[in-house]
């Protein structure tokens, strides 16, 4: 396994919540870290270690690719496309084909021809599709991917060119696939979900028994960095998750609990929650925004998104060191300390 400490590596995505965290953690291993970034202002905000090195890249632009990876032995590439907060094609939007796909067959293109050594993927579960999560079990590598989204289809096009660039020049490659990932600063699915019930802006959930997966970001931020170390994850996909598999109504009364409240003796009927879901796909299509509640955000609730890390245990003795039940009740101490 390889030592990381003063090993230059470039970062593209760092400013994104789970690239934030990945630089932090390389400074603290000792790496040299470089930052590919189109705006080099704005991210010196982020960080006030003056070893950072910037240098200015643009994924759909080859031509200021050129020089990105000089001195470069490692590449971890989380970059991808974030549309805007309030967009109603979060999954379908054009550009994600452009920057992720196409911005990452550019970067594998520059990389095939230096002295990179290894490159690290930070792809996503949305490769696998909701057809495959429809199967009501938890799903391995050996699945076959079936996205339906067109930020899926990028991921996975930029999972290919990735796995391509080691199969045709010899680099370390791997590629990790991301659930659903908590612990970033407040931010993120569950952080909302916890802020909408701890404000009385979510409903009594039912009792459906979804099962979705998730991680703390300090383990991804693990994950990736053993993936970056370890010879045996040469050409390999991998999920990362922290072992358990989460219900939304179990997340709603963990939450609950946690804030100190007692559980409703009734929960909002499934057709009332289909129904406001279609006004609010309707109105987002009538009006270009997003809406609290829409057909996909329901389905997402309600569906499935269930994976297993056995092959990351078994393969790379990679445990999850962190769970959901833990972070709720430090996001829960958090709110109350805020309120108090």
């Amino acid at each position: 396994m390889m030592n990381i400490c003063d090993v230059p590596v470039l970062v593209t995505g760092a400013t994104g919540k789970l690239g934030q965290h990945l630089v932090s953690a390389l400074l603290t291993a000792g790496a040299r870290v470089f930052i590919a970034t189109r705006h080099s202002a704005q991210a010196m905000t982020l960080w006030s270690n003056s070893a950072i090195e910037y240098r200015y890249a643009d994924l759909t632009d080859e031509t200021t690719l050129h020089e990105l990876l000089n001195g470069i032995e490692i590449v971890f590439h989380l970059a991808s496309y974030s549309p805007p907060a309030h967009s109603s094609q979060i999954y379908d939007a054009p550009a994600h084909w452009t920057v992720t796909a196409l911005g990452t067959r550019n970067l594998t293109a520059v990389a095939a021809t230096s002295a990179v050594r290894g490159v690290v993927y930070a792809s996503s579960v949305k490769v696998m599709g909701d057809a495959v999560n429809a199967q009501k079990r938890s799903l391995t590598e050996c699945d076959v991917p079936q996205p339906n989204t067109e930020y899926g289809r990028a991921k996975r096009a930029a999972e290919c060119s990735v796995l391509a660039l080691g199969r045709n020049f010899g680099k370390h490659v791997s590629v990790l696939r991301l659930p659903m990932v908590y612990g970033i600063s407040h931010q993120g699915n569950v952080a909302q979900m916890f802020n909408a019930i701890a404000r009385h802006r979510f409903p009594p959930w039912p009792q459906v028994e979804n099962r979705r997966s998730a991680v703390h970001v300090n383990d991804a931020i693990r994950a990736l960095l053993l993936l970056a170390t370890d010879s045996r994850a040469d050409g390999q996909i991998y999920f990362v998750t922290d072992g358990c598999a989460y219900s939304t109504r179990w997340l709603y009364e963990r939450m609950c609990v946690a804030l100190g409240r007692p559980l409703p003796r009734w929960t909002l009927p499934l057709w009332t929650l289909r129904s406001a879901a279609t006004v609010g796909s309707l109105l987002e299509q009538m009006s270009g925004r997003g809406m609290p509640l829409n057909q996909d955000g329901l389905a997402k609730l309600l569906g499935d998104a269930w994976y297993s890390s056995e092959k990351l245990q078994r393969e790379l003795d990679f445990i999850a060191e962190h769970d959901l039940e833990q972070e709720i009740v430090r996001m829960a101490a958090h709110f109350k300390c805020v309120l108090s």
